[in-house]
Formats: C-alpha cells, structure tokens, sequence
C-alpha cells in the first residue's frame, strides 16, 4: 500500500525588523510604564529602532 503525504504548510514567520521593534516595544514598555501599543507606536514615530546589515544579521 502507498502513501499519498502532502507536503507541511509554510510556517508564518515575523520579519526579523518586526521582531527586533517588538522586543524593543516591550523593553520600553516596562522602563516607561507604558503599553506595548504606546511604546510601539512611539518607536515608530521617532524611527529609533535601527536595523542590522544583512550580512551581520545572518551571523548573529
């Protein structure tokens, strides 16, 4: 008897900037006092969270 096996779903996966400016948001949260929406939101409008280069990225 065969087998007929699919193949898995594709595992959703955050982009690794959202990740970073999430972690980010929940440390300022904490410091602050703030809400994670607070904090996220005001990182993004100060565009503070910086972004590693691709290549140390994949080192790390």
């Amino acid at each position: 008897m065969i087998r007929v096996v699919g193949k898995k779903a594709k595992q959703k996966i955050e982009p690794q900037a959202d990740r970073e400016m999430a972690i980010e948001a929940a440390y300022f949260a904490r410091k602050f006092g703030l809400t994670k929406e607070e904090a996220l939101k005001t990182l993004k409008e100060a565009s503070v969270v910086k972004l590693l280069p691709s290549s140390l990225a994949k080192t790390r």
